[in-house]
Order: structure tokens, then C-alpha cells, then sequence
């Protein structure tokens, strides 16, 4: 990397570099991200700070794709749903071709559509790069603003499972259908079954107030045999919120059944709770192998790099006991597609057993 890195001035290779030597650091909570937040809200509404913001450095910094645009289609357009090469849309908005770098061992995603203001037909959005289990570390635009960004992605059965690009716009990612937007929630479900929605472990408030306000409703009123925790799309927090959680279905454990939903947006303490809760007896995990971000925390420790396009958001702590499922992830006991809803397949199971 630092070979490469010698006499680089294009600011999207440097980025990229940089990013694949936090690889080797085998820490998902460190990221680099571009320092210019790029078209922000103030940019959206004024006409003339919109013209300024097209010509300026993070605006034409994504590489142009080597390949004619019609004949990528072409190729990529015979490409089966498992595959990772193809071409993927998300809400009729941008449309991308994913196809592999001749010779070398990453993937190019290129803007093939697209009804936004700020990215173009032939601009690579992302660089996708493998690593761990399955994972990508994903390189490149935010849709909306055009900062630069990287993420654990995983591509599976023809769905970004991070940024929602699918192969088939038709098709309901039922990993992300969740039946309630509330981040804490509670439905019953059938006589036997109680569903309970977690969507964050944030130990700060506004949300742990309501997260305590919640959990203690649950003390001595989880009466049913079974319970269905959603942590789908939860983005971690820290122990003060999760530990409490933990407890109430720890007891509740001793003598009725647990069914666990993850996906790949389950992420750091949710995946820590999740393994932990995984020990019980009791406790059955559906749905996707979690994003394997698990084993360290962030402090909002951010450093500025030297060249002044870049900005190092590093990890402050260590949870060792963790870190074999670093970019790995908690592997579910049944594995879901997105084929049907999630919830109702739970329900089937349980009512089978």
C-alpha cells in the first residue's frame, strides 16, 4: 500500500488505500471518511452554492469506468441472481453495474442510471473490496450527499444488504420489513407468542429513558411461553441499555423459549447481546448472519489527516472476549431468506415445534 501510495494525488485512490490498510487492522468500528460532508441541506436550497459545490474536488473526484456503458449492460445483464456481478437499482433512483476488476481481486460498482443532481452515468460509487466472512468493505459516495464513505457490506442472493441495491425491483427484502417503525415495541401475537421490537441499545438519552421505560414493562408481564426479539437493523449502543434487557430474558429463559431475529444491520452490542443471549438453552437466533462489528467500541475519537481531505474515526476499546467474530458475525441456528416475512415464518416455527 504504501508502494501504491507513493506520488498518488487523486483523492479517491488515496481514500481507497487508506481504507484497505485499516483491513489489516481487522477493526470494522475504524473508519476513514472524507472531512468535505459534501452537498448538504444549505447546498440543496441555494442554486448558486449547488453550481459551486459541481465543480468542486469531491464532486469530480470518482473515477470513470473503463468500460462502454451499452456493453457492460450487455455482460452484465446475463449474470444470474446468486452472483455478485450484476446490475442492481434502488428506488428507482440510481442503477448500478457491479463487475469484477480484470486482474485484480475487488469489485467496481457503476453508475449505469441515475435521476439524481449529483452522480453521473460512468462514475464508480464504489469500490467493493473482500474480506472476512462473506463481507466487502464498500468504498465510496454516499447516495445523497456525495461524501466519501466506507461500510461493511455484504452482497447476498442478489441484495445489498447495507445500502438496499437489489437485482430485482420487484422483489421485497424481507430481512429489512420490520413490523413497526418504533425502536421499542411490543405486540401479542397469538395466545402463546409475545413480539417484542429492539432497535437500539443506546445508552444515551433520549433513548435509554425510553428504553428503561420500556424494560420495566416487561418485568413480571412476559407471561407467554414464547417471545420473539426483533433486534433486526439495530445499530449497538453499550451494556447500560442491552444488560438490562439481558436480565429480564435471562429469567424469562429458565422457563420459556426465546426466537432471536438478526440481520445484517445487527451490529456491535446488538451482536454482542445477541452472542450472549445465544448461550441460554432457551435462545434460538433467525434470520442473517449478523455484520460481524463487534469486537470494539467507538469514544468519538476522530482525527484529522495530515493531507486535510480525510478523517480517522478510530476505536477506543477492546472487548476480547469477541474477537474471534470480528468480520465473521453470529451465524443464525436457521438461516431466512427475503423471501417472505420473517415475523411469520418465526411464528411457523415455533407453532411446528
Amino acid at each position: 500500500i504504501e508502494e501504491k501510495a507513493k506520488g498518488e494525488t487523486q483523492i479517491y485512490n488515496c481514500y481507497l488505500l487508506l481504507n484497505k490498510l485499516l483491513l489489516s487492522i481487522n477493526d470494522n468500528h475504524s473508519r476513514v471518511y472524507g472531512i468535505d460532508k459534501g452537498l448538504t441541506d444549505e447546498l440543496k436550497t441555494d442554486s448558486l452554492k449547488f453550481d459551486t459545490f459541481k465543480n468542486s474536488k469531491l464532486f469530480n473526484s470518482y473515477p470513470k469506468t473503463r468500460h462502454n456503458l451499452d456493453s457492460l449492460v450487455t455482460v452484465l445483464s446475463t449474470k444470474e441472481t446468486e452472483e455478485i456481478e450484476g446490475i442492481y437499482s434502488k428506488n428507482d433512483i440510481l442503477k448500478i453495474g457491479v463487475s469484477k476488476r480484470e486482474g485484480e481481486n475487488f469489485y467496481e460498482a457503476v453508475i449505469l442510471e441515475s435521476k439524481t443532481k449529483i452522480w453521473v452515468p460512468g462514475e464508480i460509487i464504489y469500490t467493493l473490496v473482500p474480506f472476512g466472512d462473506n463481507l466487502m468493505l464498500s468504498v465510496g459516495g454516499a447516495i445523497s450527499t456525495k461524501r466519501l464513505i466506507s461500510y461493511s457490506e455484504r452482497i447476498e442472493n442478489g441484495f445489498f444488504l447495507f445500502m438496499g441495491f437489489q437485482k430485482d425491483d420487484a422483489q421485497v427484502n424481507n430481512a429489512n420489513e420490520l413490523p413497526t417503525e418504533e425502536t421499542y415495541g411490543r405486540k401479542e401475537l397469538s395466545p402463546s407468542i409475545t413480539y417484542l421490537r429492539i432497535g437500539s441499545f443506546s445508552g444515551w438519552n433520549p433513548t435509554l429513558g425510553e428504553a428503561e421505560k420500556f424494560y420495566a414493562s416487561l418485568k413480571g408481564s412476559l407471561n407467554k411461553p414464547n417471545v420473539i426479539v426483533d433486534l433486526r437493523n439495530n445499530g449497538g449502543g453499550g451494556d447500560r441499555n442491552s444488560d438490562i434487557l439481558f436480565k429480564i430474558l435471562k429469567e424469562y429463559a429458565k422457563t420459556n423459549r426465546i426466537y432471536l431475529l438478526t440481520n445484517h444491520l445487527t451490529v456491535s452490542n446488538a451482536e454482542q447481546f445477541t452472542y450472549k443471549l445465544s448461550k441460554l438453552e432457551n435462545c434460538l437466533v433467525l434470520g442473517q448472519r449478523t455484520q460481524g462489528t463487534v469486537a470494539y467500541e467507538l469514544e468519538g475519537n476522530n482525527f484529522n489527516l495530515p493531507c486535510g481531505h480525510f478523517v480517522a474515526t478510530l476505536s477506543s476499546k477492546t472487548h476480547k472476549e469477541y474477537l474471534e467474530l470480528e468480520s465473521k458475525g453470529i451465524q443464525p441456528d436457521l438461516v431466512f431468506d427475503q423471501s417472505s416475512d420473517w415475523v411469520d415464518k418465526t411464528i411457523s416455527i415455533i407453532k411446528s415445534e
